[in-house]
């Protein structure tokens, strides 16, 4: 449901910030699933990446659901979630982590590399996961995160985000937290090692949902979704504006 309610936003966007009939090309996207052992493109059969435009909404179903939420005073609410099926889940055998993060980092090398890219936005990378740290979590993981994260435009480095979504009873939600305030036992101290470290242009945005922590702040989720990030990370700003908001490390 999260994949699919981003990969919606960016669609919509698209198509807001183009003032003419046809959707804005501002930016290319690709969808990666990994399970039986396999890493394979859930939007596209012989390619990965692919431009915003060259998605249909119209041949994909909405999906509506009511979700079970705990608030942070512990008490049950149910809200009614709808959402357009852009992918469906495909829960089979073992997350090959280290396959699809190299197929990642040879994808986003290569599309930074590419000279028509140097003026853009830096890649966003969105990892959503159980994070389960049985077999899927090896050294190669950290190395390949460290690769990825090298990466960038000459606006600045590739962030990678990892979003943990647990079935542990565990109520409590992270966004964005201080490496101070993760202990190492919890379920996303491995993934916050491997994640980006939040650009200081978004520490204000961070403290929002952080009462009383400091940055610095790592591009992390627990048990939330990502969606809010995406209005700070000003990923659809018209042609002539974002590169003044562009960070610079």
């Amino acid at each position: 449901m999260i994949a699919s309610t981003i990969i919606d936003e960016l669609v919509l966007r698209s198509q807001k910030e183009f003032r003419m009939s046809d959707p804005c090309p501002y930016c290319d996207i690709a969808v990666i699933g990994y399970s039986r052992n396999e890493v394979t493109s859930l939007i596209h059969d012989s390619t990965y990446v692919l431009p915003i435009t060259a998605l249909n909404p119209n041949k994909h179903p909405v999906k509506c659901r009511t979700i079970e939420y705990v608030t942070k005073d512990n008490h049950l609410d149910l809200i009614l979630e709808t959402w357009r099926e852009w992918v469906e889940p495909k829960a089979v055998g073992i997350t090959p982590t280290a396959d699809m993060l190299s197929v990642v980092a040879k994808i986003v090398s290569e599309w930074c590399y590419n000279r028509r890219n140097q003026d853009s936005f830096p890649p966003i990378i969105i990892n959503i996961t159980d994070g389960l740290e049985r077999y899927e979590y090896t050294r190669d993981v950290k190395t390949l995160s460290n690769i990825i994260k090298d990466t960038g435009t000459k606006y600045g480095k590739t962030l990678f985000f990892n979003v943990c979504i647990s079935d542990t009873p565990r109520n409590e939600r992270l966004q964005f937290p201080s490496p101070k305030d993760i202990e190492p036992s919890h379920p996303i101290a491995y993934l916050a090692s491997i994640s980006s470290e939040l650009p200081t242009m978004f520490y204000p945005a961070a403290r929002q949902f952080n009462d009383g922590s400091k940055p610095p702040y790592v591009c992390v989720c627990y048990n939330d979704a990502i969606l809010q990030i995406l209005a700070y990370l000003n990923i659809n700003l018209r042609w002539d504006s974002w590169r003044y908001t562009a960070f610079i490390r």
